[in-house]
């Protein structure tokens, strides 16, 4: 009787024990507490205005099916997308979130002095999902007069 009863409790304790938590986790860093900033870039556009982005999470880009990732910003509404398109090569891709069409500027690596990523399998797939090493350094100006420095590094973006 007492070896049944162990083994019926102790699975239960544990399935539920994983679904309670004080605190989040932050996915950049692993740890409990507010976000970490992955890095900033110094952006100055005509439909965005001039904004730091500052992103603090790092989203796959195989939910939305592109290679690449988003680092979003959510104070500041903006993200900032890495496309690695397989005939055109890498472009970053700047966006308000609630306007990602109308407020938006985009970056090809011939316009940049500075164009370098980094987007490296970690091994990990959660639901299908790829989980990247992520990292983009810019230093871009485009044809319609837009800009863009800086850099961010995230170890998973998932």
């Amino acid at each position: 009787m007492r070896r049944t009863a162990f083994f019926i409790v102790i699975p239960c304790v544990l399935s539920f024990g994983g679904c309670f938590s004080v605190r989040p986790i932050d996915s950049a860093s692993g740890s409990a507490g507010e976000p970490q900033m992955l890095g900033s870039f110094a952006l100055a556009s005509e439909r965005l205005g001039r904004v730091t982005v500052a992103p603090t999470t790092c989203t796959a880009g195989d939910r939305q099916f592109f290679l690449g990732g988003d680092l979003e910003d959510e104070k500041a509404a903006v993200i900032v997308r890495l496309v690695v398109d397989p005939l055109d090569g890498p472009a970053a891709r700047v966006f308000a979130s609630a306007a990602p069409f109308e407020k938006a500027a985009v970056f090809r690596r011939p316009e940049c002095r500075v164009f370098h990523f980094s987007l490296d399998t970690t091994g990990w797939r959660i639901n299908r999902i790829q989980d990247y090493r992520l990292t983009l350094e810019l230093d871009c100006s485009n044809t319609d007069g837009d800009s863009i420095i800086g850099k961010a590094s995230v170890t998973h973006c998932h």
